[in-house]
């Protein structure tokens, strides 16, 4: 029995060595990869705490806690400018012209110009209370913590024409990756990746306990933290 622990206890050492920093898994998770993800870097955001992302090409767009529409730094995550917005959003997408934003606790989207803020449309849906989003392939991805669903809706009319169960609790983030459907769950520490139908195909331990916010752009995904990070990731 001594030399069975002995042995295991050496494994454990080695593998830990042959370990790289900066992926992350979920040991307890049988369905997990073995190797998730590499943290290229973390962005330090002193004094914002994320609730949702988003890429423009030329900046790295946040919605955070008190509501503030910032473009920020991809690079350092320092501040380039603010956005003025009345309500208080709780979500942000980049459409490839202009910004999209959900009102916290309400069904309704908003697309504004991405230089002045100024509202070009209202979207009020039928039912929802929203939170982070994004937009892919003509469609936005809506989190609605109503029904812990993502919501697919037509930009132009508001209709919403699917309805994806979250695997999760709560809905933290959410972006579109061209194939796949990720989510965050930060109560479980979990991003979720579906596939488009929607079914779970895999998934993943956050960086902490408090991520909030994705997105994700040329192979890059964005993860934010409401401790003022944000966390530069890449998947295999």
């Amino acid at each position: 029995m001594r030399t069975a622990s002995a042995l295991l206890a050496i494994f454990s050492l080695v593998g830990l060595v042959a370990c790289k920093d900066r992926l992350f898994d979920n040991p307890f998770d049988p369905e997990a990869e073995t190797r998730a993800y590499e943290i290229q870097s973390t962005l330090q955001v002193a004094g914002i705490a994320p609730l949702d992302l988003t890429f423009s090409g030329d900046a790295l767009w946040a919605v955070d806690s008190l509501s503030r529409v910032l473009a920020l730094n991809y690079n350092s995550g320092a501040l380039i400018r603010e956005l003025e917005f009345p309500q208080p959003a709780g979500g942000i997408a980049y459409d490839g012209v202009d910004l999209w934003l959900s009102v916290r606790n309400s069904s309704q989207l908003v697309l504004v110009n991405i230089v002045n803020g100024a509202q070009i449309r209202v979207l009020n849906l039928l039912r929802g209370s929203f939170g982070p989003l994004d937009y892919a392939a003509g469609r936005l991805f809506v989190a609605d913590y109503l029904s812990n669903a993502v919501l697919v809706v037509d930009p132009q009319t508001g209709a919403i024409e699917r309805s994806i169960p979250h695997p999760g609790f709560l809905i933290d983030g959410i972006c579109h990756d061209g194939t796949n459907i990720w989510t965050i769950d930060a109560t479980q520490m979990m991003f979720f990746r579906l596939a488009a139908s929607g079914a779970l195909e895999n998934q993943y331990q956050t960086p902490s306990r408090t991520a909030s916010g994705l997105a994700f752009a040329s192979g890059i995904y964005w993860c934010g933290d409401r401790t003022g990070k944000i966390y530069k990731i890449r998947f295999p």
